[in-house]
C-alpha cells in the first residue's frame, strides 16, 4: 500500500487538544472511532500498549503511533494535529509532539504495515513537508502536502 492511497481527508483531524500522551491517544482514538467506525476503547488500548513498548516519536514534533487491530480489514491512516505540543516521548529527551500519523493495521498484513510506516518516516525527512503539515489550514491542504511529498520520493 502506498501512503498516498492510505491518506484520506476524512481522517485528518486538526485543532485537537490534550494535556499529555494518554489524553492525546484517547482523543485520536475517539476521532478515529467517530469517522472510521472503530471502537475507541480498543484503539486507545492498542495504541497505548504499543507506546508503552517505546515511544513512537520520530523527532521534529512528529510521531507515528501504530498498532495492529483484529477488527480491521484494511490499513487505516489518520493524521492528527494538536494545537499545543504533547509530551509524547516518555522522557525529557523527547520534544513535544504536535503532529501524529496514526497507523492501524490488520494483524495478517505485517509487510504492508511496515511499508506504510517506512513511507511515512521517509516523507517526514522533508522539512518542507513538516512545515506544510504544521501550518496547513485544512484537511485538503494536509492531504495535498502528503501527496506531493510522496511524489517527490517516488512513493
Amino acid at each position: 500500500m502506498k501512503i498516498r492511497e492510505a491518506v484520506n481527508r476524512d481522517l485528518v483531524f486538526l485543532g485537537l487538544r490534550a494535556a499529555d500522551a494518554a489524553q492525546a491517544i484517547a482523543e485520536m482514538s475517539r476521532q478515529l472511532a467517530d469517522h472510521a467506525g472503530l471502537d475507541a476503547t480498543k484503539v486507545a488500548a492498542s495504541l497505548g500498549e504499543r507506546e508503552r513498548l517505546g515511544s513512537t516519536s520520530v523527532g521534529n514534533g512528529f510521531a507515528i503511533p501504530h498498532c495492529k487491530l483484529g477488527d480491521l480489514e484494511d490499513i487505516v491512516v489518520a493524521l492528527a494535529r494538536f494545537e499545543a505540543g504533547v509530551d509524547f516521548g516518555g522522557n525529557r529527551h523527547h520534544e513535544p509532539v504536535s503532529f501524529f500519523f496514526v497507523v492501524l493495521s490488520p494483524p495478517d498484513r505485517p509487510a504492508e504495515h511496515l511499508q506504510v510506516l517506512s513511507q511515512i518516516a521517509r516523507i517526514l525527512k522533508s522539512r518542507e513537508l513538516r512545515d506544510e503539515l504544521l501550518d496547513a489550514a485544512d484537511s485538503d491542504t494536509v492531504v495535498e502536502a502528503v501527496e506531493r511529498a510522496a511524489d517527490r520520493e517516488g512513493l
